[in-house]
């Protein structure tokens, strides 16, 4: 532990990483909470855009250059090679997803990268053909470079340090291929190459990370709430209204579940508004730690949390608001629980329309539970009718 320490101490002096799960993060997308892994796929896929519209102006451009300097029977296939390269490019730029996602914008990415080693492999077959005059050499050089520049634009993203190393090795491999199979003696070019690459990758990983963890840091500040460290009521806003355009294209679940602290106006009187602030924040960590990966929660008011519930139904979300119920939120200093009235909407069962309605929906069964004696919550039905399913555990 003391060496995990003083390797975390290191990294909070030097590159602002002060927990293993900091630096986790920038190893690992792997527990990523949803709305981080939504805002990267999204800015994956703006980025990729932007040099696929690049690379369809340039690539194409190269033409003029190979028919200047290459013989018309190697230039032909070479050209034939670029222009399907160019559509391939064409096509990313115009690429619109209803359902963006990570995995999908990291697959688009690796085919963006892989594009430009595959047209160097590809135009080794007719390169060799060459003949070993100087003017030759040109062209040739150009050529090798495509590796390179393939692998330094992956530091234009915002990759973990895995994502990163995976397409760099991809593309390591296709490089290497690309050589030996052009070169008649390939020690003599493999080894250098690779080292060039290790050199570049590991500036790329480095700028990867660091975009990463600005990512993290802009993100968390801006839709977070500072105090509970849950999203803010903007924030939540739109991460409902994304959610649930996902579930009616996927045609899939969604529940909310509107959680109010009871007695807090009870709390402040009889202690102070540090127990009170107390309270709340021991609520968001309990909420919190009982939620799953890709579940959001959301301070929607002083007291009252949101929870927004992707690919859950009714049963599951009263399987949820049981839980919260029967374990409390925390305790006061006389020992007595915190306790809340809950409210929750499924989208397929209450028959939602809009993300809207379910607010209107959620909001009008908490206040049916407070109604009805608080310490208790309001459970979907079949029905869209606001008093729905009432139970006090």
């Amino acid at each position: 532990m003391s060496i995990i320490n003083t390797f975390i101490k290191h990294l909070g002096e030097n590159s602002r990483i002060y927990s293993m799960r900091e630096f986790d993060d920038l190893v690992s997308a792997e527990d990523h909470p949803g709305y981080m892994r939504t805002h990267r796929a999204d800015l994956l896929l703006d980025r990729i855009r932007f040099l696929a519209s690049l690379f369809s102006l340039l690539v194409p451009l190269w033409l003029v250059i190979d028919y200047l300097l290459l013989p018309l029977e190697v230039f032909w296939p070479i050209a034939l090679i670029r222009l399907v390269s160019t559509a391939h490019f064409i096509f990313l730029s115009r690429y619109r997803a209803k359902d963006v996602n990570l995995k999908n914008s990291l697959l688009l990415l690796g085919s963006m990268m892989l594009n430009l080693p595959l047209t160097f492999f590809a135009s080794t077959h007719y390169l060799v053909m060459l003949p070993p005059e100087d003017i030759y050499q040109l062209p040739v050089q150009l050529y090798t470079m495509l590796p390179y520049i393939a692998v330094g634009f992956l530091g234009l993203f915002p990759l973990t340090v895995l994502e990163c190393a995976t397409l760099a090795l991809l593309l390591a491999m296709v490089t290497m291929t690309g050589w030996s199979f052009y070169d008649a003696d390939p020690l003599n070019h493999l080894l250098p190459t690779l080292w060039m690459l290790c050199i570049i990758l590991s500036i790329v990983l480095f700028a990867a990370t660091l975009q990463l963890q600005y990512m993290i840091a802009l993100i968390t500040r801006a839709d977070h709430d500072p105090v509970t460290g849950a999203q803010t009521r903007k924030s939540g806003i739109q991460s409902l209204a994304k959610a649930f355009q996902q579930a009616q294209i996927q045609n899939d679940n969604l529940s909310i579940a509107l959680v109010d602290i009871d007695d807090a106006k009870n709390i402040i009187s009889e202690y102070d508004y540090a127990t009170y602030d107390h309270a709340v924040i021991e609520a968001a960590d309990i909420l919190r730690d009982g939620l799953r990966h890709n579940d959001m929660l959301v301070h929607w008011g002083e007291k009252v949390f949101l929870l927004i519930l992707p690919g859950t139904d009714c049963e599951g979300g009263a399987i949820t608001v049981r839980r919260i119920h029967s374990q409390g939120l925390g305790s006061l200093p006389d020992g007595s629980p915190v306790t809340a009235s809950i409210g929750i909407c499924e989208r397929v069962a209450d028959n939602m329309e809009e993300w809207s309605d379910m607010l209107t929906m959620v909001d009008a069964r908490r206040d049916r539970a407070k109604s009805l004696g608080k310490d208790r919550y309001v459970l979907c039905g079949e029905s869209g009718e606001a008093p729905g399913e009432i139970d006090n555990g």
